[in-house]
């Protein structure tokens, strides 16, 4: 039986937790996260699901974060990047910070999602995510683009 295709539901998700800093603005900010993986049906491929909340605000909603596990064995895609629907935590830096971190913890290159080169339907590298994040990681030496295939990647 492949395992990366067994129904999810089968086992019960093994949660990770740990903490996340970030800077933005020269304020930094403490936040708590949790992931674990998942086969994702959408992406045909097991991925890295995060949700990242500042401490006090469990109930709230969350900065939600999925990595799609690449194939080739080196490489996290960023697959989802997205604000809670209160925007509280945009501004926070919790992207970047997320990004390098995942790098630090995993030991891959992470890379963004991809308007050429795409892994699944409905694969899309959003402006906001460009401009917000993957510009500003190469223009702070952390990222480069590769424009073949219309992606960023940690350096």
């Amino acid at each position: 039986m492949d395992t990366n295709k067994m129904n999810s539901t089968t086992f019960e998700k093994k949660k990770i937790q740990g903490i996340l800093k970030s800077v933005k603005n020269n304020m930094q900010f403490n936040f708590l996260f949790e992931y674990y993986v998942d086969y994702i049906k959408d992406y045909g491929a097991n991925a890295l699901i995060f949700l990242i909340w500042e401490e006090g605000r469990e109930s709230e909603d969350k900065f939600s974060f999925r990595l799609r596990i690449m194939e080739n064995g080196n490489d996290l895609k960023v697959v989802d990047l997205f604000g809670d629907c209160s925007s509280y935590y945009l501004g926070k830096g919790i992207s970047i910070a997320m990004i390098l971190r995942s790098k630090e913890m995993f030991n891959k290159r992470i890379i963004s999602s991809s308007n050429k080169a795409k892994s699944f339907i409905g694969e899309a590298n959003y402006k906001d995510a460009t401009e917000k994040v993957w510009k500003r990681m190469v223009d702070s030496g952390l990222a480069e683009y590769d424009c073949l295939n219309d992606y960023y990647s940690t350096l």
